[in-house]
């Protein structure tokens, strides 16, 4: 039963995760007062009546929340009272399905008795996973610590568990479940537990505190952006630029920087951490000390665009002024996907040999670029915990070894091979992507758009070229030695690289079907993508789905869901919610209308047999909204039908050859398409 549990957690969440050993925890000294705040309300002196269950920190990006938790974690743990920690980051650490099993799996790694127990429940009911987050909890949290407390072998009083980031969970429904579901224990005095928030006040985070049944549980504070945190802000960055002299081994008997430029830079921070920490990275990593200070110090009265983060955005734009113009583009396009995670796949890529050929840049291009954002862009290093021999013999390529291996393969591949890369602070994401912001950078602008879209039609060309279809096998063209041969960062055997390739290949194709529906997109790329071999495409998702049954996170029209297939027809569900608040009926019929112009799609009536018939529609029957195309040219095209079902709140497709087969599939998984928990 752990083992599941360990299967379907988000270890890097932890606060002690190897991952987190370059994310932001208080420097000595500093923010002491919000730190000791927290640490007397989790553990109040001895005579105190507890105080509320609840802790809620909110404040606005940069003015270190994350900090003040990582450090509150760390002195819990010192005191024995901490249970569990959950940093929630865009950066692989988003998804609400991991919160409960990740919560679950730390406090059974504590507590002896309450790990035998959850052990037992998971293995008499592996379907508890797959539930609600509230039957979870209660499952798994609830009443195996009542039945442990029943037995007197209660875990102890008042445990702290702290959660960090939660604006950063991908989902606003997941957010507001969550404090629902934490707020309903509290209140039935169900857990030993008291919970720490830390987070953004989103309109919908905000509501859901402020809930009558909430806010009388919930102890609130606001740490705000504020120049009574210059003192603080001052000593962490003269003890910083100390360490950048040590490292250097610079010893020199005039003070440097001269108190003018830190006061400078105390006066640009503004009350935000963020902007010291960030100072302190471009100078670190300057080959000039002095040239670096200069450029940091003065750029901070240059910039004019009016934003609260003025001065942040005027840091920021220092750093993409300093990017050479060669570079430039490849470096948008790195900011774009990575900021776009989430958007178009629910399943966050990281990995750098993945972006790295995904970009087609070797490994010494790749890193040069990240270079150019090394004070805002880290790349950790995980090559030390890959050992490829477990996913089978490395020398055949991936699809002969087991589904199981197949998936776990290609999450490492897609997460961690070569290292995972990610942004050191959210509010450079906002930055790139607000046009008022960060104006020629921004990342979200028709050119950069245009520019990722191009990039994934020319790894969709090249690569189905070098692979050819042998009955329902996608295997490499006559004259194509191996896998490597087609990758510009490739790793040392066929194994990963054959699994690498098809996750490339697979995510160009999931991009171009994606931002196929985005107005920005030029109808000369539009047309290109009509004329891509869509029947190649569909055998190389199934072969990264391990076969018949796989299932993957997938998005269409702006919407996430599911898709799965089954022999060689390829189906898609968005999730309801996904449907109510993000699918827009009038957007698709218009995008419908776009790929027919540019000859992607016709209209196709073929003779159904009668029972098709009462499985898709030929047209529009009342709430129900259909189309049957064929997508492609020639022998490179699939048949595609979708569904609008504006009654039930879903919209499906298939993608077939062979329209008959299509029929059969459809039929037999359209109403059994998706496992309960997804719908």
């Amino acid at each position: 039963g752990i083992d599941i549990l360990v299967e379907v957690s988000n270890r890097d969440a932890a606060h002690d995760s190897s991952v987190r050993d370059y994310d932001p925890r208080c420097h000595p000294g500093t923010r002491e007062q919000h730190i000791e705040d927290i640490v007397y309300w989790a553990v109040p002196a001895a005579g105190i009546d507890d105080p509320l269950p609840l802790f809620w920190m909110k404040g606005l990006a940069g003015v270190g929340k994350s900090a003040i938790a990582q450090t509150c974690a760390e002195k819990l743990k010192v005191l024995g009272k901490l249970g569990a920690t959950f940093f929630f980051s865009r950066n692989g650490r988003d998804k609400a399905a991991e919160f409960i099993p990740t919560i679950v799996y730390q406090l059974s790694t504590k507590f002896p008795d309450y790990r035998v127990l959850v052990d037992h429940r998971i293995r008499n009911d592996k379907t508890i996973l797959d539930k609600t987050m509230a039957v979870q909890f209660e499952a798994l949290v609830a009443d195996p610590l009542q039945e442990l407390e029943k037995a007197g072998k209660e875990i102890g009083k008042r445990i702290a568990i702290i959660v960090d980031g939660l604006d950063e969970c991908n989902s606003a429904d997941d957010q507001c479940k969550i404090i629902e579901t934490i707020a309903a224990a509290a209140r039935g005095g169900t857990t030993p537990f008291c919970w720490a928030f830390f987070s953004r006040p989103t309109p919908h985070i905000q509501a859901s505190f402020t809930r009558t049944d909430v806010t009388r549980i919930t102890h609130t504070t606001v740490l705000p952006i504020s120049t009574d945190a210059n003192s603080d802000i001052e000593l962490y960055l003269r003890d910083g630029f100390e360490n950048i002299l040590r490292d250097r081994n610079i010893s020199t008997k005039s003070q440097w920087p001269s108190d003018d430029d830190i006061q400078t830079l105390v006066k640009a921070s503004n009350g935000l951490f963020i902007y010291a920490a960030t100072a302190l990275r471009v100078v670190a990593r300057a080959g000039s000390l002095e040239e670096a200070l200069r450029a940091v110090c003065t750029t901070t009265f240059n910039y004019t665009c009016k934003s609260p983060f003025a001065d942040l955005d005027g840091f920021y734009m220092l750093i993409m002024r300093r990017i050479p113009p060669d570079a430039l583009t490849t470096v948008l396009l790195l900011c774009h996907v990575l900021c776009n995670l989430g958007s178009y796949a629910s399943d966050s890529q990281t990995g750098v040999m993945f972006w790295g050929n995904m970009l087609g840049l070797s490994e010494i291009e790749f890193r040069a670029g990240c270079n150019h954002l090394s004070a805002v862009l880290h790349v950790h290093d995980h090559s030390d915990s890959f050992d490829s021999t477990q996913f089978g013999d490395t020398g055949r390529p991936f699809q002969r070894t087991t589904p199981a291996a197949i998936k776990q393969l290609g999450t490492h591949i897609r997460r961690q091979l070569g290292g995972s890369i990610y942004f050191y602070h959210k509010s450079f994401v906002d930055f790139l992507m607000d046009p008022m912001r960060s104006c020629k950078f921004c990342v979200g602008s028709s050119p950069i758009i245009n520019a990722h879209y191009k990039n994934s039609l020319e790894v969709l060309f090249k690569y189905e070229e070098s692979y050819s279809l042998q009955g329902l096998e996608l295997v490499l063209a006559p004259g194509v030695p191996d896998s490597a041969s087609s990758l510009s960062w490739p790793y040392a055997n066929e194994l990963v690289n054959s699994a690498l390739k098809a996750w490339i290949y697979e995510w160009a194709f999931e991009t171009c079907f994606y931002f196929g529906s985005l107005p920005q997109i030029e109808h000369q790329l539009l047309q290109r993508f009509g004329h891509i071999n869509f029947r190649k495409a569909r055998q190389n998702k199934a072969m990264v789905l391990g076969g018949d049954g796989g299932f993957l996170r997938s998005a269409r029209w702006g919407c996430r869901g599911y898709l799965k297939m089954i022999h060689r027809t390829q189906l898609f569900r968005t999730t309801q919610d996904q449907f109510q608040a993000r699918f827009n009926v009038v957007e698709f019929k218009a995008a419908i209308e776009l790929w027919k112009e540019c000859g992607i799609i016709e209209p196709r009536y073929p003779n159904l047999t009668s029972r098709f018939k009462s499985v898709i529609p030929r047209k529009s029957q009342g709430n129900v909204i259909s189309g049957l195309y064929r997508i492609g040219h020639g022998p490179k095209s699939v048949l595609w039908y979708w569904e609008i079902n504006l009654k039930e709140e879903y919209y499906q497709e298939f993608l077939a050859a062979d329209l008959a087969e299509g029929e059969r599939v459809y039929r037999g998984e359209r109403f059994d398409l998706w496992p309960t928990k997804w719908l």
